[in-house]
Protein backbone atom coordinates (compact mmCIF):
# COMPACT_ATOMS: atom_id res chain seq x y z
CA UNK A 1 0.00 0.00 0.00
CA UNK A 2 1.17 3.70 -1.16
CA UNK A 3 0.66 6.10 1.71
CA UNK A 4 2.23 9.99 0.47
CA UNK A 5 5.21 10.39 2.47
CA UNK A 6 6.63 13.95 0.71
CA UNK A 7 9.49 13.58 3.96
CA UNK A 8 11.28 11.13 1.83
CA UNK A 9 13.53 11.50 -1.16
CA UNK A 10 12.98 8.04 -2.45
CA UNK A 11 9.35 8.24 -4.75
CA UNK A 12 7.03 5.94 -2.86
CA UNK A 13 5.54 2.93 -5.26
CA UNK A 14 1.99 3.93 -6.01
CA UNK A 15 0.56 0.39 -6.80
CA UNK A 16 1.50 -1.39 -3.88
CA UNK A 17 -0.53 -4.50 -5.12
CA UNK A 18 -1.98 -5.50 -8.43
CA UNK A 19 -5.45 -4.03 -9.51
CA UNK A 20 -6.29 -6.89 -11.44
CA UNK A 21 -9.04 -8.74 -9.33
CA UNK A 22 -7.54 -12.26 -10.54
CA UNK A 23 -3.89 -11.44 -8.87
CA UNK A 24 -2.72 -10.24 -5.91
CA UNK A 25 0.99 -9.61 -7.21
CA UNK A 26 1.90 -9.15 -10.85
CA UNK A 27 5.18 -8.83 -9.54
CA UNK A 28 5.70 -11.60 -7.49
CA UNK A 29 3.96 -13.90 -10.45
CA UNK A 30 7.08 -12.67 -12.40
CA UNK A 31 9.02 -13.70 -9.59
CA UNK A 32 8.11 -17.25 -10.00
CA UNK A 33 7.80 -17.34 -13.84
CA UNK A 34 11.90 -16.49 -13.51
CA UNK A 35 12.73 -18.78 -10.73
CA UNK A 36 11.31 -21.51 -12.09
CA UNK A 37 11.43 -21.06 -16.22
CA UNK A 38 14.42 -23.10 -16.33
CA UNK A 39 15.66 -25.66 -13.85
CA UNK A 40 12.94 -28.19 -14.01
CA UNK A 41 13.30 -31.63 -16.53
CA UNK A 42 9.58 -31.28 -16.48
CA UNK A 43 8.66 -28.18 -17.05
CA UNK A 44 11.12 -28.31 -20.19
CA UNK A 45 9.00 -30.16 -22.52
CA UNK A 46 5.81 -28.27 -21.46
CA UNK A 47 6.59 -24.61 -21.19
CA UNK A 48 10.21 -24.23 -20.76
CA UNK A 49 10.63 -23.46 -24.80
CA UNK A 50 8.57 -20.07 -23.92
CA UNK A 51 10.41 -18.81 -20.91
CA UNK A 52 14.07 -19.10 -23.30
CA UNK A 53 12.84 -17.21 -26.32
CA UNK A 54 11.88 -14.74 -23.89
CA UNK A 55 15.53 -14.39 -22.37
CA UNK A 56 17.10 -10.58 -22.31
CA UNK A 57 20.15 -10.53 -24.39
CA UNK A 58 23.45 -10.31 -22.26
CA UNK A 59 23.73 -6.64 -21.82
CA UNK A 60 25.33 -6.85 -18.46
CA UNK A 61 28.92 -7.70 -17.70
CA UNK A 62 30.00 -8.83 -15.23
CA UNK A 63 31.24 -5.96 -13.13
CA UNK A 64 27.43 -4.39 -14.03
CA UNK A 65 25.63 -7.80 -12.30
CA UNK A 66 28.21 -7.23 -9.15
CA UNK A 67 27.33 -3.42 -9.42
CA UNK A 68 23.13 -4.08 -9.80
CA UNK A 69 23.67 -6.90 -6.70
CA UNK A 70 25.02 -4.90 -4.43
CA UNK A 71 22.93 -1.89 -4.90
CA UNK A 72 19.90 -4.08 -4.23
CA UNK A 73 21.44 -5.72 -1.53
CA UNK A 74 22.34 -2.44 0.16
CA UNK A 75 18.77 -0.56 -0.51
CA UNK A 76 17.42 -3.68 1.38
CA UNK A 77 20.10 -3.80 4.29
CA UNK A 78 20.02 -0.22 5.15
CA UNK A 79 16.38 0.92 4.08
CA UNK A 80 14.01 -2.11 4.98
CA UNK A 81 11.67 -2.18 7.51
CA UNK A 82 12.39 -4.61 9.75
CA UNK A 83 16.06 -5.02 10.89
CA UNK A 84 15.37 -8.29 11.64
CA UNK A 85 14.30 -9.04 7.80
CA UNK A 86 12.02 -11.11 8.76
CA UNK A 87 14.07 -14.11 10.71
CA UNK A 88 16.44 -14.15 7.74
CA UNK A 89 20.24 -13.29 8.25
CA UNK A 90 20.90 -10.74 5.49
CA UNK A 91 24.63 -10.74 5.64
CA UNK A 92 24.69 -14.62 4.80
CA UNK A 93 21.73 -13.95 2.14
CA UNK A 94 25.01 -11.79 0.15
CA UNK A 95 27.56 -14.39 0.81
CA UNK A 96 25.60 -17.24 -0.64
CA UNK A 97 23.67 -15.51 -3.95
CA UNK A 98 26.74 -12.74 -4.78
CA UNK A 99 28.97 -15.72 -6.30
CA UNK A 100 26.12 -17.26 -8.09
CA UNK A 101 25.43 -13.69 -9.37
CA UNK A 102 28.99 -13.36 -10.71
CA UNK A 103 28.93 -16.43 -12.06
CA UNK A 104 25.39 -16.11 -13.97
CA UNK A 105 25.56 -17.67 -17.59
CA UNK A 106 23.60 -15.20 -18.92
CA UNK A 107 21.35 -12.31 -17.70
CA UNK A 108 18.46 -14.25 -17.71
CA UNK A 109 20.07 -16.85 -15.23
CA UNK A 110 20.88 -13.52 -13.17
CA UNK A 111 17.60 -11.60 -12.78
CA UNK A 112 16.34 -15.81 -11.69
CA UNK A 113 18.80 -15.79 -8.91
CA UNK A 114 17.86 -12.01 -7.66
CA UNK A 115 14.36 -12.91 -7.59
CA UNK A 116 14.56 -16.24 -5.66
CA UNK A 117 17.08 -14.30 -3.14
CA UNK A 118 14.64 -11.38 -2.39
CA UNK A 119 12.07 -13.69 -1.82
CA UNK A 120 13.52 -15.35 1.14
CA UNK A 121 12.36 -12.11 3.28
CA UNK A 122 8.58 -13.83 2.26
CA UNK A 123 7.42 -10.27 2.12
CA UNK A 124 5.15 -10.03 -1.10
CA UNK A 125 5.88 -6.18 -1.43
CA UNK A 126 9.95 -6.43 -2.05
CA UNK A 127 10.33 -7.87 -5.56
CA UNK A 128 12.78 -7.13 -8.68
CA UNK A 129 11.62 -6.27 -11.74
CA UNK A 130 13.87 -6.85 -14.55
CA UNK A 131 13.98 -4.54 -17.41
CA UNK A 132 12.00 -5.06 -20.57
CA UNK A 133 14.36 -6.80 -23.40
CA UNK A 134 13.41 -6.85 -26.73
CA UNK A 135 12.03 -10.52 -26.74
CA UNK A 136 9.85 -9.62 -24.30
CA UNK A 137 8.04 -7.17 -26.62
CA UNK A 138 4.55 -9.07 -27.67
CA UNK A 139 5.39 -11.87 -25.62
CA UNK A 140 2.30 -13.00 -23.13
CA UNK A 141 0.50 -9.38 -23.66
CA UNK A 142 -2.85 -10.10 -24.94
CA UNK A 143 -5.91 -8.23 -23.49
CA UNK A 144 -8.35 -10.90 -21.49
CA UNK A 145 -7.54 -13.89 -19.67
CA UNK A 146 -8.25 -17.29 -19.16
CA UNK A 147 -11.43 -17.51 -18.66
CA UNK A 148 -11.59 -18.31 -15.05
CA UNK A 149 -10.33 -18.04 -11.84
CA UNK A 150 -9.70 -20.00 -8.79
CA UNK A 151 -9.83 -20.00 -5.23
CA UNK A 152 -10.15 -23.01 -2.04
CA UNK A 153 -12.80 -24.47 -0.81
CA UNK A 154 -12.74 -27.39 1.36
CA UNK A 155 -8.84 -28.69 0.67
CA UNK A 156 -9.69 -28.08 -3.53
CA UNK A 157 -8.33 -25.64 -5.27
CA UNK A 158 -11.83 -24.88 -7.43
CA UNK A 159 -13.27 -22.96 -9.90
CA UNK A 160 -14.66 -19.86 -8.90
CA UNK A 161 -15.70 -17.78 -11.66
CA UNK A 162 -16.19 -18.25 -15.13
CA UNK A 163 -16.39 -15.20 -17.66
CA UNK A 164 -19.15 -15.43 -20.19
CA UNK A 165 -18.40 -15.97 -23.82
CA UNK A 166 -15.03 -17.79 -22.83
CA UNK A 167 -13.25 -20.88 -24.12
CA UNK A 168 -14.03 -22.14 -20.65
CA UNK A 169 -17.42 -21.46 -20.35
CA UNK A 170 -18.11 -23.04 -23.92
CA UNK A 171 -16.78 -26.00 -22.71
CA UNK A 172 -18.84 -26.05 -20.16
CA UNK A 173 -16.80 -24.84 -16.93
CA UNK A 174 -18.57 -24.21 -14.02
CA UNK A 175 -18.01 -22.34 -10.61
CA UNK A 176 -17.69 -25.07 -8.03
CA UNK A 177 -15.92 -27.03 -10.32
CA UNK A 178 -12.19 -28.59 -9.29
CA UNK A 179 -9.48 -28.18 -11.46
CA UNK A 180 -7.32 -31.12 -11.05
CA UNK A 181 -3.94 -30.96 -13.89
CA UNK A 182 -2.52 -28.05 -15.89
CA UNK A 183 -0.59 -29.33 -19.03
CA UNK A 184 -0.86 -32.70 -17.79
CA UNK A 185 0.69 -31.66 -14.35
CA UNK A 186 -1.17 -32.39 -11.26
CA UNK A 187 -1.99 -29.40 -9.64
CA UNK A 188 -0.47 -30.81 -6.19
CA UNK A 189 2.74 -31.75 -8.41
CA UNK A 190 2.95 -27.84 -9.63
CA UNK A 191 2.40 -26.45 -6.15
CA UNK A 192 5.28 -28.62 -4.62
CA UNK A 193 7.53 -27.28 -7.72
CA UNK A 194 6.86 -23.79 -6.94
CA UNK A 195 7.76 -24.40 -3.12
CA UNK A 196 10.99 -25.91 -3.92
CA UNK A 197 12.17 -23.01 -5.40
CA UNK A 198 10.48 -19.91 -3.71
CA UNK A 199 10.82 -19.04 -0.23
CA UNK A 200 7.42 -17.96 -0.02
CA UNK A 201 5.47 -14.42 0.53
CA UNK A 202 3.77 -12.67 3.43
CA UNK A 203 1.46 -15.25 4.68
CA UNK A 204 0.56 -19.07 3.75
CA UNK A 205 -2.81 -16.89 2.19
CA UNK A 206 -0.45 -14.95 -0.24
CA UNK A 207 1.50 -17.79 -1.30
CA UNK A 208 -1.82 -19.95 -2.47
CA UNK A 209 -2.76 -16.98 -4.53
CA UNK A 210 0.11 -16.25 -6.08
CA UNK A 211 0.30 -19.61 -6.88
CA UNK A 212 -3.06 -20.53 -8.15
CA UNK A 213 -2.43 -17.17 -10.19
CA UNK A 214 0.39 -18.81 -11.65
CA UNK A 215 -1.31 -21.61 -12.58
CA UNK A 216 -3.42 -19.71 -14.97
CA UNK A 217 -0.71 -17.09 -16.00
CA UNK A 218 2.78 -18.42 -15.35
CA UNK A 219 4.86 -18.05 -18.12
CA UNK A 220 6.54 -21.52 -16.80
CA UNK A 221 3.96 -23.60 -18.58
CA UNK A 222 4.24 -22.13 -21.50
CA UNK A 223 1.89 -19.90 -24.24
CA UNK A 224 -0.96 -22.41 -24.12
CA UNK A 225 -2.47 -24.53 -21.14
CA UNK A 226 -4.57 -27.09 -20.74
CA UNK A 227 -6.68 -27.98 -18.13
CA UNK A 228 -7.93 -31.13 -16.81
CA UNK A 229 -11.27 -30.21 -15.20
CA UNK A 230 -13.26 -32.22 -12.93
CA UNK A 231 -17.01 -31.64 -13.36
CA UNK A 232 -19.78 -32.32 -10.58
CA UNK A 233 -19.77 -36.13 -11.75
CA UNK A 234 -15.98 -36.83 -10.58
CA UNK A 235 -15.53 -36.86 -14.32
CA UNK A 236 -12.37 -35.00 -15.57
CA UNK A 237 -12.16 -33.49 -19.31
CA UNK A 238 -9.50 -31.03 -20.37
CA UNK A 239 -9.94 -27.18 -21.47
CA UNK A 240 -7.53 -25.90 -23.93
CA UNK A 241 -7.57 -22.19 -23.76
CA UNK A 242 -4.67 -19.93 -25.65
CA UNK A 243 -2.23 -18.10 -22.83
CA UNK A 244 -3.20 -14.23 -21.47
CA UNK A 245 -1.09 -12.16 -19.09
CA UNK A 246 -3.07 -10.54 -16.29
CA UNK A 247 -5.09 -7.83 -18.13
CA UNK A 248 -4.25 -4.64 -17.57
CA UNK A 249 -8.14 -2.77 -16.61
CA UNK A 250 -9.17 0.77 -15.42
CA UNK A 251 -10.60 0.58 -11.83
CA UNK A 252 -13.90 -1.51 -11.81
CA UNK A 253 -16.61 -0.56 -9.34
CA UNK A 254 -19.80 -1.43 -9.02
CA UNK A 255 -23.11 -0.41 -6.94
CA UNK A 256 -26.61 -0.77 -6.39
CA UNK A 257 -29.42 -1.24 -4.48
CA UNK A 258 -30.11 -4.39 -3.09
CA UNK A 259 -33.56 -5.64 -2.71
CA UNK A 260 -33.56 -5.76 0.93
CA UNK A 261 -33.08 -1.99 0.73
CA UNK A 262 -29.26 -1.48 1.66
CA UNK A 263 -26.55 -0.46 -0.48
CA UNK A 264 -24.02 -2.42 -2.09
CA UNK A 265 -20.80 -1.15 -3.67
CA UNK A 266 -18.27 -3.46 -4.21
CA UNK A 267 -14.55 -2.16 -6.65
CA UNK A 268 -11.26 -3.76 -7.58
CA UNK A 269 -8.78 -1.61 -6.29
CA UNK A 270 -8.04 1.86 -4.46
CA UNK A 271 -6.33 3.89 -7.08
CA UNK A 272 -7.49 7.38 -8.47
CA UNK A 273 -10.24 8.13 -9.69
CA UNK A 274 -12.01 5.20 -7.64
CA UNK A 275 -12.96 7.84 -4.77
CA UNK A 276 -15.11 10.21 -6.48
CA UNK A 277 -16.75 6.91 -7.96
CA UNK A 278 -17.19 5.74 -5.04
CA UNK A 279 -18.37 9.23 -3.71
CA UNK A 280 -20.48 10.00 -6.14
CA UNK A 281 -22.40 6.25 -5.55
CA UNK A 282 -21.72 6.36 -2.27
CA UNK A 283 -24.44 10.27 -2.43
CA UNK A 284 -27.25 8.20 -4.45
CA UNK A 285 -27.56 5.82 -1.14
CA UNK A 286 -27.29 8.19 1.95
CA UNK A 287 -30.75 7.05 2.67
CA UNK A 288 -30.03 3.13 2.57
CA UNK A 289 -30.35 1.84 6.27
CA UNK A 290 -27.17 0.17 5.75
CA UNK A 291 -24.49 -0.39 3.66
CA UNK A 292 -21.83 -3.39 2.61
CA UNK A 293 -18.85 -2.64 1.39
CA UNK A 294 -17.51 -5.53 -1.09
CA UNK A 295 -13.39 -5.89 -1.12
CA UNK A 296 -12.88 -9.12 -1.99
CA UNK A 297 -10.07 -9.72 -4.11
CA UNK A 298 -9.21 -6.21 -4.42
CA UNK A 299 -5.51 -6.19 -4.01
CA UNK A 300 -5.12 -2.52 -2.55
CA UNK A 301 -3.71 0.51 -3.58
CA UNK A 302 -3.39 4.63 -2.69
CA UNK A 303 -3.65 5.73 0.78
CA UNK A 304 -4.84 8.87 -0.38
CA UNK A 305 -7.83 7.48 -1.83
CA UNK A 306 -8.42 5.75 0.70
CA UNK A 307 -8.33 8.15 3.30
CA UNK A 308 -10.89 10.23 1.06
CA UNK A 309 -13.18 7.14 0.66
CA UNK A 310 -12.57 6.47 4.87
CA UNK A 311 -13.73 10.19 5.24
CA UNK A 312 -17.42 9.82 4.25
CA UNK A 313 -18.11 7.68 7.71
CA UNK A 314 -16.77 9.83 10.33
CA UNK A 315 -18.18 12.93 11.72
CA UNK A 316 -14.66 14.22 13.21
CA UNK A 317 -11.11 13.61 12.18
CA UNK A 318 -10.53 10.24 13.11
CA UNK A 319 -7.10 8.18 13.46
CA UNK A 320 -6.98 5.82 10.55
CA UNK A 321 -3.28 4.38 12.39
CA UNK A 322 0.05 4.88 10.83
CA UNK A 323 3.08 3.57 8.83
CA UNK A 324 6.30 2.88 11.15
CA UNK A 325 9.63 2.88 9.37
CA UNK A 326 12.73 1.37 10.62
CA UNK A 327 13.62 3.63 12.92
CA UNK A 328 11.20 6.42 14.59
CA UNK A 329 7.39 6.35 15.51
CA UNK A 330 4.71 5.99 13.19
CA UNK A 331 3.35 8.59 11.33
CA UNK A 332 -0.14 9.05 12.00
CA UNK A 333 -2.98 9.62 9.27
CA UNK A 334 -6.68 10.89 9.96
CA UNK A 335 -9.79 10.84 8.47
CA UNK A 336 -11.06 14.96 6.54
CA UNK A 337 -14.09 16.27 7.72
CA UNK A 338 -16.44 16.30 4.61
CA UNK A 339 -20.03 18.00 4.21
CA UNK A 340 -22.06 15.09 4.63
CA UNK A 341 -21.20 12.19 6.58
CA UNK A 342 -22.94 8.73 6.45
CA UNK A 343 -24.49 7.21 8.94
CA UNK A 344 -25.57 3.82 8.63
CA UNK A 345 -24.86 0.24 10.00
CA UNK A 346 -21.79 -0.96 7.34
CA UNK A 347 -20.94 -4.58 7.16
CA UNK A 348 -17.19 -5.07 5.45
CA UNK A 349 -16.85 -8.56 2.83
CA UNK A 350 -13.57 -9.87 2.55
CA UNK A 351 -11.70 -12.71 1.60
CA UNK A 352 -7.61 -14.02 1.38
CA UNK A 353 -7.60 -11.93 -2.00
CA UNK A 354 -7.98 -8.49 0.09
CA UNK A 355 -4.94 -6.90 0.29
CA UNK A 356 -2.85 -4.31 1.43
CA UNK A 357 -4.80 -0.93 1.11
CA UNK A 358 -7.92 -3.22 2.02
CA UNK A 359 -6.77 -4.49 5.06
CA UNK A 360 -5.80 -1.23 6.54
CA UNK A 361 -9.24 -0.07 5.84
CA UNK A 362 -11.49 -2.87 7.19
CA UNK A 363 -9.14 -2.71 10.54
CA UNK A 364 -9.61 0.65 10.56
CA UNK A 365 -13.49 1.13 10.38
CA UNK A 366 -13.73 -2.60 12.74
CA UNK A 367 -11.30 -0.95 15.58
CA UNK A 368 -13.13 2.46 15.28
CA UNK A 369 -16.37 0.16 15.68
CA UNK A 370 -17.93 1.66 12.22
CA UNK A 371 -18.07 -1.78 10.46
CA UNK A 372 -18.29 -5.37 11.22
CA UNK A 373 -16.09 -7.33 9.18
CA UNK A 374 -17.83 -10.34 7.40
CA UNK A 375 -15.79 -13.29 5.28
CA UNK A 376 -12.19 -14.96 5.38
CA UNK A 377 -9.24 -14.08 6.75
CA UNK A 378 -7.19 -11.17 4.97
CA UNK A 379 -4.27 -11.95 2.77
CA UNK A 380 -1.97 -10.18 5.70
CA UNK A 381 0.08 -8.05 3.05
CA UNK A 382 0.08 -4.76 5.19
CA UNK A 383 3.53 -3.05 4.05
CA UNK A 384 4.29 0.56 2.45
CA UNK A 385 6.69 0.12 -0.17
CA UNK A 386 8.88 2.09 -2.08
CA UNK A 387 10.69 2.09 -5.51
CA UNK A 388 14.24 2.09 -6.89
CA UNK A 389 15.86 2.09 -10.13
CA UNK A 390 18.86 0.04 -10.54
CA UNK A 391 21.78 0.93 -13.03
CA UNK A 392 20.47 -1.65 -15.66
CA UNK A 393 16.97 -0.08 -16.10
CA UNK A 394 15.37 -3.24 -13.11
CA UNK A 395 13.50 -1.52 -10.68
CA UNK A 396 13.71 -2.62 -6.67
CA UNK A 397 10.39 -2.52 -5.02
CA UNK A 398 10.85 -3.06 -1.25
CA UNK A 399 8.91 -2.22 1.81
CA UNK A 400 10.04 0.18 3.71
CA UNK A 401 7.03 1.29 6.50
CA UNK A 402 4.73 -1.00 7.90
CA UNK A 403 1.17 -0.19 8.82
CA UNK A 404 -0.21 -0.17 12.75
CA UNK A 405 -3.49 0.51 13.54
CA UNK A 406 -5.20 2.95 15.78
CA UNK A 407 -5.38 0.03 18.66
CA UNK A 408 -1.44 -1.09 17.84
CA UNK A 409 -2.11 -4.04 15.52
CA UNK A 410 0.51 -5.04 13.15
CA UNK A 411 -1.25 -6.79 10.13
CA UNK A 412 1.78 -8.11 8.36
CA UNK A 413 1.36 -11.89 7.99
CA UNK A 414 -1.73 -12.18 10.17
CA UNK A 415 -3.78 -10.09 8.29
CA UNK A 416 -7.96 -8.70 9.35
CA UNK A 417 -9.50 -11.32 11.47
CA UNK A 418 -13.74 -11.23 10.76
CA UNK A 419 -15.99 -10.38 13.04
CA UNK A 420 -18.05 -13.77 11.37
CA UNK A 421 -16.17 -15.62 8.86
CA UNK A 422 -17.94 -17.23 6.39
CA UNK A 423 -16.40 -20.38 4.39
CA UNK A 424 -16.19 -20.64 0.85
CA UNK A 425 -17.79 -24.10 0.00
CA UNK A 426 -18.08 -25.98 -3.22
CA UNK A 427 -22.20 -26.49 -2.89
CA UNK A 428 -22.37 -22.82 -2.83
CA UNK A 429 -20.44 -21.93 -5.93
CA UNK A 430 -22.34 -24.94 -7.78
CA UNK A 431 -25.57 -23.06 -7.20
CA UNK A 432 -24.18 -19.48 -7.53
CA UNK A 433 -25.13 -18.67 -3.79
CA UNK A 434 -23.12 -15.56 -2.23
CA UNK A 435 -23.54 -17.19 1.55
CA UNK A 436 -20.95 -13.47 2.64
CA UNK A 437 -23.39 -11.58 1.33
CA UNK A 438 -26.49 -13.05 2.71
CA UNK A 439 -25.08 -13.10 6.29
CA UNK A 440 -24.28 -9.04 5.79
CA UNK A 441 -27.49 -8.50 5.25
CA UNK A 442 -28.92 -10.32 8.21
CA UNK A 443 -26.39 -8.54 10.20
CA UNK A 444 -27.44 -5.39 8.82
CA UNK A 445 -30.84 -6.09 9.87
CA UNK A 446 -30.07 -6.61 13.06
CA UNK A 447 -28.33 -3.85 13.59
CA UNK A 448 -31.39 -1.85 11.82
CA UNK A 449 -33.80 -3.62 13.84
CA UNK A 450 -32.10 -2.46 17.30
CA UNK A 451 -31.44 0.73 16.11
CA UNK A 452 -27.66 0.89 16.33
CA UNK A 453 -26.36 3.57 14.21
CA UNK A 454 -23.30 6.11 14.44
CA UNK A 455 -23.66 9.68 16.01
Amino acid sequence: MDVKDPSRKIKPNIKAASSDKRIVYTALLLTIIIATACKSPTTASTGNDAAQQSQPSNKLSSKDRVEVFEDVWKTINENYYDPGFNGVDWRAVRERYRPQAEEAANDFEFYKLFEVMLAELRDAHTVFSRPKSPQDQGKFNPVGGVGISLGEAEGKIVVAEVEPDSDAARAGVKPGMSLRTVNGRTVEELFADIKTRFAGSSSERSMKAVMMTALLYGGFLGSTRTFGIEDFDGKIFDVKVTHFSPRTEAPVLEARRLTSGFGYIKFDQWQPPMDQRFNTELAKMMDAPGLVIDLRGNGGGSGEVLLNIASNFFATETSYGGFRPRNGEAQKYYTHRIEKVYMGAIVILVDEGSASASETFSQFMQESGRAQIIGRQTCGCVLNSYSKRTKDGGTLRYSARVYVSPKGRVLEGTGVMPDETVALTIADLQRGRDAALERAENVLRTLQGSGRRRS
